[in-house]
């Protein structure tokens, strides 16, 4: 082991060295206050702060101001920014084919190592690529990284130039259908990320206002890969082509493919040197960990991983050098490191804001629960995480399905027979139908929908109120008529509920924005927006048919009418969701595989950099990582 003193060294300059400092953390959006605001603002709207040039549209600052928050929060969250080096870059034109190459010429263009003080932005706008640049590496080379630094150069020039386009970040692992061609994908994904509608996000890609940023090729499923690449060649030759694209892509998995990605050159991100790397840990006062490593010439060919040499600074303190010496293979050597990083910091002393005055999880717990998610996680081949995307699916045996169908059956039953209580007085009658409706409508889709586009936004207001007025007097009029004519027979108060119902349902839909942005700013946001749209579906609709029918009929009916028929759509305007979500939870929980409070331990786990959260979405603070506790057993007590 290392000398007490040089663990105190790293230990009181690894993380201020980092540049982690707070925003690693981010505090501001764990504290308990933050995230009962952005609770309100779920509830009662929310806009994000348009930033940028004003001459821009406000729907595209908007998007600017998300994309800018997102690169911020990731490059400050990034563990490569512990080493704060230029990346060497090597020139490797041979792996893309440009379009107008010969293919002769192909095996000729040879690789050339960039200056060391070129810029990947330097890299970007030089005149042979032109903005369509694949960046490839080894894993933890730092790909990522270099895309964000880019991005963040690219959303800064985006707000000074209000016609330049707008870069997004999109992460190919969630292109699931062999079938979809990129464009339609990068609709969806902006729809599915920033809440972008998929009218609004057609327009923006038909007008080449978008500024593509894609990484994670490798992250595919291996025989889907190549499948992508041809897409993206398809995307690049495409009448909606984009004016600029970059790739980013492990170099060991693209090299396999046959077909190659048609733009104009390729980078290759190089191993530290080791006057780079003596050089950073001298400037943190580590030399002696430097003469460790440098007489060992495996160990010095690890750490060259910009990734691995952040990780050993930061588990230091955890690290025997003498057992990581003595391991067989390079993989066994990354394992150790990265069980030592994780011992590290679940060990740190740091007060959570996320438990705040209670009890943490204990490290067993911690790793356990980590295991389980990063499994999830690598089955649907996805990076990115959401409470609220937990789907049945996620129960993989067969006790825990069963159980599932039968809650579920039984709280929509029950709550379907406290409508049929109120209409007809049979409860019993309502829950058998409620059973049979859960087992037949709910149960054989095996996935939670959430609902998310019901909204009184303020710009729609007006729209809405008019759609209400007009559908309740183009409807209601001829009902009340007929009412009147029929001597007030007792059926007709139905007719004329349906009268209101659906005007009211159609009003309510005319009121809706058709271009809106709506990114995910808290944990687990699309279900408590599921809440949100229950109460308001249940209060537009059931109110004013509860008033109507007081007025026209009697009090009582007219609770009963507005009960019943806010119930009605209440269920299956978010409610219907929210009673799926709050099941699976709880037979996930009790299986022992997420804690009760989902999002408090997820930010904790964020707190002790072994995750990353932008708004409500979680990654690990890398792929490497992730596939770590992915090849860790899950056991339990």
């Amino acid at each position: 082991m290392p000398d007490s003193e040089q663990h105190k060294q790293v230990n009181n300059n690894d993380l201020r060295n980092a540049q982690f400092g707070g925003g690693l953390i981010n505090a501001e959006n764990v504290q308990a206050g933050r995230i009962g605001g952005d609770i309100w603002n779920i509830f009662f709207g929310q806009q994000t702060t348009p930033v940028g040039n004003p001459a821009r549209p406000k729907n595209e600052r908007i998007l600017l101001a998300a994309v800018k928050e997102e690169v911020t929060a990731r490059l400050r969250q990034s563990l490569h920014n512990a080493v704060l080096i230029n990346l060497g870059k090597e020139s490797q034109p041979q792996q893309v084919k440009r379009p107008w190459d010969a293919e002769i010429k192909i095996g000729l263009k040879p690789a050339v190592p960039l200056p060391e003080t070129t810029t990947i932005v330097e890299v970007f706008d030089s005149p042979d690529i032109a903005g369509k640049l694949l960046i490839l590496g080894a894993p933890g080379s730092g790909k990522t990284t270099t895309q964000l630094e880019l991005a963040q150069v690219l959303v800064n020039r985006a707000e000074e130039q209000f016609n330049y386009p707008i870069p997004v970040l999109f992460n190919l692992s969630s292109w699931k259908d062999n079938r979809q061609p990129i464009t339609d994908w990068l609709v969806a994904e902006l729809k599915s990320k920033y809440g972008v509608s998929k009218k609004l996000g057609q327009e923006w890609a038909d007008n080449y206002q978008l500024l593509p940023l894609l990484d994670g090729l490798n992250e595919l499923e291996p025989q889907r890969q190549e499948l992508c690449v041809q897409a993206i060649n398809q995307f690049l030759a495409g009448e909606t082509r984009p004016l600029y694209l970059v790739v980013c892509s492990r170099s060991e998995e693209y090299r396999n493919y046959i077909t190659q990605l048609q733009l104009n050159s390729a980078i290759y991100l190089e191993p530290l040197t080791n006057n780079q790397i003596c050089d950073y840990l001298t400037s943190i006062n580590s030399i002696q960990l430097w003469s460790t490593i440098s007489s060992d010439l495996d160990l010095l060919e690890l750490v060259k991983i910009p990734l691995l040499l952040s990780i050993t600074v930061l588990a230091l303190q955890k690290l025997s050098f003498e057992e990581w010496q003595h391991l067989n293979s390079t993989a066994d050597e990354i394992q150790y490191l990265l069980d030592a990083y994780i011992g590290r910091m679940l060990a740190r002393d740091l007060n959570s804001r996320a438990y705040l005055n209670n009890k943490t999880p204990n490290a067993r717990k911690t790793q356990m629960w980590l295991v389980w998610l990063a499994g999830q996680m690598q089955r649907e081949y996805k990076t990115e995480f959401l409470i609220e995307e937990i789907q049945p699916s996620w129960l993989k045996n067969q006790a825990s399905k069963i159980l599932y169908k039968v809650l579920l059956s039984l709280i929509i039953g029950i709550s379907i027979g406290i409508i049929f209580k109120l209409l007809y007085q049979r409860s019993i009658i309502g829950i058998i139908v409620g059973i049979i409706l859960g087992i037949t409508y709910w149960l054989p889709s095996q996935k939670v929908v959430i609902i998310k586009t019901i909204s009184l936004s303020e710009l729609n207001k007006r729209k809405l109120l008019i759609g209400l007025a007009v559908g309740i007097g183009v409807v209601i009029f001829p009902s009340s008529l007929s009412w009147i004519l029929l001597q007030r027979h007792q059926g007709q108060i139905y007719i004329i509920i349906i009268g209101i119902m659906f005007p009211l349902l159609t009003g309510l839909l005319l009121g809706q924005p058709d271009k809106i942005i709506e990114k995910n700013i808290i944990p687990n946001q699309d279900i408590w927006q599921s809440v949100h749209n229950a109460f308001l579906s249940a209060f537009i609709i059931g109110t004013p048919i509860g008033l109507f029918v007081a007025i026209i009929h009697i009090p009582t009916e007219g609770g009963i009418s507005g009960i019943t028929f806010g119930l009605i759509f209440g269920l299956v305007a978010g409610g219907d969701a929210t009673i799926q979500h709050f099941i699976l939870r709880l037979i996930l929980y009790f299986n022992g595989y997420i804690p009760w409070n989902y999002a408090r331990f997820l930010d904790y786990c964020t707190e002790r950099m072994l995750l990353q959260r932008v708004g409500g979405r979680y990654r690990f603070i890398h792929k490497l990582l992730q596939d770590h506790f992915v090849q860790t057993e899950f056991k339990q007590d």
